[in-house]
């Protein structure tokens, strides 16, 4: 994976992260900035937010570290960040501040689009390149044997 790639991949993950924990753990304290509302439904909707991203955080995380699934998490977290802005944008009666978290989230959301289809492109040319590499393998065993006979 490319270095440069893999460290924004990483920050993108760990920042969905933390923000998830902070949901999670202080969901009084989004839900008063973001929504300006702390009633016990908006803390308890900002608490499934939190545990929702916190997952994806930590999935994003573990695929970019294992090589394995990174476009795949990053792209189920910018799934949920574009529903995430249509309801803030969209929905009435919200206040102001809930617009702009609307529109940080179609940012998010964006984002990680545009790195998860990066992670799916370099994952599609690193497999394409070990195929090529193992038919040419195949081809030297297959020249090899045919001049041993």
């Amino acid at each position: 994976m490319d270095p440069q790639r893999r460290r924004t991949a990483l920050w993108y993950a760990r920042g969905r992260a933390l923000v998830g924990a902070s949901l999670t753990v202080l969901p009084g304290v989004g839900a008063a900035v973001g929504l300006g509302s702390r009633s016990g439904a908006t803390r308890a909707a900002l608490r499934m937010v939190g545990v929702r991203d916190l997952a994806l955080g930590l999935g994003a995380v573990a695929g970019v570290r294992g090589g394995t699934q990174a476009a795949e998490w990053t792209g189920w977290g910018a799934a949920a960040d574009a529903v995430d802005a249509v309801a803030l944008l969209v929905t009435p009666g919200l206040p102001k501040r809930a617009r702009l978290i609307g529109l940080f989230a179609a940012g998010a959301a964006a984002v990680g689009l545009r790195l998860a289809w990066e992670l799916a492109d370099e994952r599609a040319e690193a497999e394409a390149a070990a195929r090529h590499a193992a038919r040419i393998a195949e081809a030297e065993a297959e020249a090899g044997a045919r001049a041993g006979s």
